[in-house]
């Protein structure tokens, strides 16, 4: 005997795929736009030949022209090294430097955060990237 599957089993089924769809999407975008933000960052650090006043004015520009979203957070140890970001990474990103002799290179880690307006904060993901080697002159 053949039976059909009832329309609110398949309503089911179209929900939880529209849900999914939805989440997917919102991952990339939240993605696509903290690695954005976090490669602009390494090419204004990379311009500029360090994590200098030149560089800091240049990433708080990418910051607001990119709507990246800044929260404060405490930026954790990578490699040892502690960040260098002003204010405890109150500017929503941290920057480390890695000193290896006559060569020294930075590191850089972006959020993707997912904010709900009523569940509020659920879940912050880190976007890192670091730069090429800068040699030290003098």
């Amino acid at each position: 005997m053949k039976e059909s599957i009832s329309y609110t089993f398949l309503l089911n089924i179209i929900i939880v795929f529209i849900a999914i769809s939805f989440f997917a999407i919102m991952g990339i975008i939240g993605y696509s736009k903290a690695y954005r933000v976090n490669s602009k960052i390494v090419n204004t650090i990379e311009t500029n030949e360090g994590y200098n006043a030149y560089s800091i004015q240049s990433i708080r520009d990418i910051i607001t022209s990119y709507g990246y979203q800044k929260y404060s957070i405490n930026c954790p140890n990578k490699d040892g090294q502690a960040a260098i970001s002003g204010a405890a990474g109150a500017e929503g990103y941290c920057v480390y430097r890695f000193d290896e002799g006559n060569v020294y290179s930075y590191g850089v880690t972006t959020y993707m955060t997912f904010d709900f307006p009523i569940v509020g904060r659920l879940f912050r993901i880190p976007v890192y990237t670091k730069t090429a080697t800068i040699r030290k002159l003098g």
